[in-house]
Formats: structure tokens, sequence, C-alpha cells
């Protein structure tokens, strides 16, 4: 039928019409981001000569970031059972 959404199809078993299936957040990229954060403002520093205030809480916010994130990410995969796909071992019940 044209003009109608795929998910108003009988037996799609998606939930409510209209409402999106919900992402995973994408840890890796999110601390590669904090990263280039935290390099961006070693560079800077650097650049300059000296540390100011902006710079440092830069470089403090990036790593912690980065860190909270790679945890994160860590914590999912373990969670899902990513890393036992992977290794080709289940987790015992």
């Amino acid at each position: 039928m044209s003009g109608q959404w795929p998910t108003d199809e009988v037996g799609s078993g998606s939930g409510p019409v209209g409402s999106p299936e919900r992402r995973r957040p994408h840890w890796g990229l999110r601390t590669l981001g904090f990263l280039g954060l935290a390099l961006l403002s070693m560079v800077t520093a650097i650049a300059v000569g000296h540390y100011s205030f902006g710079t440092f809480g830069s470089l403090l916010f990036g790593l912690i970031g980065a860190g909270y994130c790679s945890l994160k990410g860590l914590r999912e995969v373990l969670d899902h059972e990513v890393l036992g796909m992977l290794l080709g071992r289940r987790r015992p019940r």
C-alpha cells in the first residue's frame, strides 16, 4: 500500500506507531571525541607555552569523559554478552 509507513503493517510487532526504536549509544565515538578534546587542549597549551585555567580544565574534562565513556562501553559489552559471541563462549546461567 502506498502512502503508509512500514510500521503500519499488520503484525509488525514493533510497538506503538510513531515511536522509533531506541538506538544504543556509541560509546567508542564518544570516547574518541573526549580524547580529541584532551589532545586539542594539550596542543593549545603547548602553542601558548603554558596551561591556563581553560586548557587545563578542558584536559581534565576530556580525560575524565573518555574514562567514563570507556567504562560505560565495556559494561554494555559485558551486559549484552557481545564479548562471549566474539570469543565463542556463553555466560553460565
